[in-house]
């Protein structure tokens, strides 16, 4: 799955107050960057982090932390960030009842990335980790709302042509703060399997927060990073959690080759993204709240060669 938005407050003002411009004592004018400071999605933070690499030589400071969506709009309705990273737009109440909008503060929705994301997984047969897993969405489904919870699942020996995996229990990780990544997942399971979603969440609808059942082995972390380190660590083995797509690139990982509507097993890699968003639409209704933030259902249900899942915006 795949998304991207960017909330940003008065975009014009953050861009002209980059460039402020002011002479310094016995030099020649000199260009003085005013620093920004935003918060909000890990799942868009490496690439962020690298754009503020980039942008530092330059002498533009610019400071963002992760946190999750859901700190990202939050800290920007308070009014103590200039901007704030969120894969899904103000909901105007979010799903705990509590008030999600920007309080009142000025803002405009900027898309800056899209990417995939990306099912990684540790699954090891003897010290061998197993790189070609194959799963249908179904299945995924299945995994994450605790129906299917041994990798020796005829479900997944099934997918994988017959080749059975070793009993082991499945440890899904998933998201513990409120995360867009949540979001979006949970808004795929509710638009492409919602009689398996539904039931288990109690009612139709995404969820930021992910639901995590008593007595069962999902483990909650907070933040892409710590989902990709606690399935990359050493006790990591049968567990399997999304990130977005470089996560598990950049630590070697491999990822689930997922089921799509054309019958075709797919990576979230640039070039099966860049399929999918062909059918991707941006919502142009100026009377709604969800205006310039895009809408996913054709890359859901497309049959083409590209991965059937979301891609990425910040707020």
């Amino acid at each position: 799955m795949n998304r991207v938005r960017v909330i940003a407050g008065q975009v014009v003002a953050f861009l002209l107050a980059l460039g402020c411009v002011a002479a310094m004592p016995g030099t020649a004018s000199a260009t003085v960057y005013a620093q920004i400071e935003g918060t909000g999605s890990t799942w868009s933070e490496l690439i962020v982090q690298q754009w503020i690499a980039d942008v530092d030589a330059n002498g533009m400071k610019v400071v963002y932390t992760g946190g999750g969506s859901t700190k990202g709009r939050k800290d920007f309705s308070q009014d103590s960030t200039d901007f704030a990273i969120s894969e899904i737009p103000y909901q105007g109440v979010d799903e705990q009842g509590n008030a999600d909008t920007s309080n009142g503060r000025d803002f405009a929705y900027l898309p800056i990335v899209a990417g995939g994301t990306a099912f990684t997984y540790q699954l090891k047969i003897g010290n061998e980790l197993v790189r070609n897993l194959r799963l249908s969405g179904e299945t995924l489904a299945k995994i994450f709302t605790n129906q299917i919870t041994n990798w020796d699942d005829p479900a997944i020996t099934k997918d994988n042509n017959g080749r059975k995996f070793p009993s082991l229990p499945i440890t899904p990780v998933v998201r513990s703060d409120g995360s867009g990544t949540t979001a979006q997942f949970t808004t795929w399971l509710d638009h492409e399997y919602p009689s398996i979603w539904r039931p288990y969440f109690g009612r139709s609808g995404l969820t930021s927060y992910y639901p995590k059942k008593n007595g069962t082995r999902m483990i909650s972390q907070a933040g892409s990073d710590q989902v990709m380190n606690t399935i990359a660590g050493f006790a990591g083995n049968g567990t399997i959690g999304y990130v977005e797509y470089s996560y598990p690139v950049n630590k070697d990982y491999p990822v689930v080759k997922v089921l799509n509507r054309a019958g075709y097993y797919v990576e979230p890699t640039q070039y099966n993204v860049a399929v999918a968003l062909t059918k991707a639409r941006i919502n142009q209704d100026k009377s709604s709240q969800l205006y310039l933030t895009q809408i996913l259902d054709g890359v859901y249900t497309t049959r083409t060669r590209g991965p059937t899942r979301s891609p990425r915006t910040p707020t």
